[in-house]
């Protein structure tokens, strides 16, 4: 997948979270313009601090979106990037609306990958490229390690070569990136809720000592949907009472990692980022 030169603009299509803040800031220290396409709602009002331009929309106007993407190549922007969450459950918002049904109608199957293959399709169509994601992340990637004081035991550990196993399955078939694990048990399946959710289900029906993992797909696509983890994945451990967490190294992207540390230190969880076997 070829690359943009560091004199280029790029169109930055903005979801919610930190991530398109970053993304941002990061393509302007590489000496690019950035374009920004913000979700009213959706999309931190802060981005416009940190985009040369800042383009709001409506949820669902793929008809806008595509007229954007038009006038946009016209003045010479050739790739872009998508960042930050929209939650999968919007598309039964709007259900209504003409161009949101048009694109879905090309979707047959409506999980993650081939709800963002179709905007990729239509960002083609309009004769602009989708960048990997991670290509502006890389000072936030987790590389291999155990991130905090305290390592993983042997319940822990053993929880964590079961849960790799069945997140990977998972995300193979595009349902979710997390599986929370107690004593070899799978207690509860990201799917379309987000991990959060997912957590605290886990805790309701199985109480204090569970396990996080996260993990990318086996073929992950780096230009959207890579794992992300936060202080907010910390504090939502913790609220249920899990204890360790285990990530992909090279694959997960964590934000304000001090912020992050002191939070899981702070509650006792241990966090381990591992190698994909």
């Amino acid at each position: 997948m070829s690359t943009a030169s560091s004199s280029e603009t790029l169109a930055l299509i903005a979801g919610s979270t930190q991530m398109p803040l970053r993304v941002a800031e990061q393509a302007r220290s590489q000496g690019r313009r950035v374009l920004g396409i913000g979700i009213e709602g959706v999309t931190d009002p802060a981005l416009a601090e940190l985009a040369d331009e800042l383009h709001w929309l409506q949820w669902g106007d793929v008809g806008g979106l595509l007229a954007l993407l038009n006038e946009l190549r016209k003045r010479g922007v050739h790739h872009a990037v998508m960042a930050g969450k929209v939650e999968q459950q919007r598309i039964y918002e709007q259900a209504d609306n003409a161009s949101m049904k048009g694109l879905l109608s090309a979707v047959p199957v409506r999980h993650t990958d081939s709800l963002l293959q179709a905007v990729v399709s239509l960002m083609a169509g309009a004769g602009i490229e989708l960048l990997e994601s991670t290509a502006f992340l890389q000072p936030y990637v987790v590389r291999r390690g155990t991130l905090t004081a305290r390592g993983v035991d042997d319940r822990e550990h053993d929880d964590i070569a079961h849960g790799w196993r069945i997140a990977k399955q998972l995300g193979a078939l595009d349902i979710g990136q997390s599986v929370v694990i107690k004593q070899r048990a799978v207690v509860a399946v990201e799917a379309m809720e987000g991990t959060d959710a997912c957590l605290r289900r886990a805790g309701e029906l199985a109480g204090p000592g569970t396990v996080l993992v996260k993990v990318a797909k086996p073929d992950q696509d780096l230009r959207f949907d890579v794992p992300v983890v936060g202080a907010e994945t910390i504090a939502a451990m913790a609220e249920v009472g899990a204890t360790a967490l285990c990530i992909e190294a090279d694959m997960t992207v964590l934000f304000d990692r001090d912020a992050f540390r002191a939070a899981a230190d702070t509650a006792g969880i241990a966090v381990l980022a591992r190698r994909k076997d």
